[in-house]
């Protein structure tokens, strides 16, 4: 085990499009960088965590929120098209440089899910540390369909369902955690490294916002305290297969 067990990065550029200065903007009195800064304290995760942003407003805010901010992220992985990956190797170039070494483990919290809650991230951090047979962890969402009523075109653009078991239960990642041994992630340029276990989401926890329509949900949620007791559960094996 290297010197940091686990590093947490938490991406929020400036800029977006969709829903302007979402990642400062107050929901129900707290910026969703302060929702994500709570619930890594909530956690009780002992792990640095560095915020990776192009936008001064956003650092400051993640400065008054406890996270470091050390760099700007280069406009040429802060654009619209640019993948998280791209902002979280830079990351953790960066912080091998600067600790000579590398994190066993990378965790990443987009604001965007702000109300994932904690357990979700001690949950993730337990179970890539009891699994030698899992390389990443990955927040998901039910679909709530069998996996025989959902399709995909072929070659010839004729439909075909993913699969003909209607007892096969089909997942989609909400962007809430990732977790990934650091190594996997290097090696594969992915944030789903590897063989891949998914945990589970309440779907009001698992909101994640990116349009004015996402943000009046997880309003109407709050207000109306819907949210469930935090928590989150793995799939089976018996339910899904884990290799990606």
């Amino acid at each position: 085990m290297s010197a940091t067990p686990l590093l947490i990065v938490v991406p929020a550029r400036g800029g977006s499009k969709r829903l302007a200065k979402k990642n400062v903007r107050p929901l129900a009195g707290r910026s969703l960088i302060a929702w994500t800064a709570e619930a890594i304290a909530e956690s009780g995760l002992d792990a640095p965590v560095l915020l990776t942003t192009d936008d001064d407003a956003i650092a400051a805010e993640g400065e008054r929120a406890g996270m470091r901010v050390p760099f700007r992220r280069p406009a040429d992985i802060a654009g619209d098209t640019a993948p998280t990956i791209d902002a979280v190797l830079h990351a953790l170039d960066w912080f091998r440089s600067e600790h000579e070494g590398e994190p066993d483990t990378v965790m990443v919290l987009q604001p965007t899910s702000p109300l994932r809650g904690s357990t979700i991230l001690r949950t993730a951090v337990a179970r890539l540390a009891e699994r030698s047979d899992i390389d990443s962890v990955v927040a998901m969402s039910e679909v709530g369909l069998p996996a025989n009523h959902i399709y995909f075109a072929d070659t010839n653009g004729h439909a075909e369902a993913i699969s003909d078991d209607r007892r096969h239960p089909v997942y989609m990642p909400n962007g809430a955690l990732y977790l990934a041994r650091t190594e996997r992630v290097r090696a594969e340029r992915t944030l789903y490294a590897g063989n891949v276990l998914p945990l589970l989401l309440d779907p009001a926890r698992a909101i994640d916002i990116d349009t004015e329509e996402d943000w009046r949900l997880a309003e109407a949620v709050l207000a109306a305290g819907g949210l469930a007791p935090t928590g989150s559960h793995e799939v089976e094996p018996s339910q899904l297969d884990t290799q990606r």
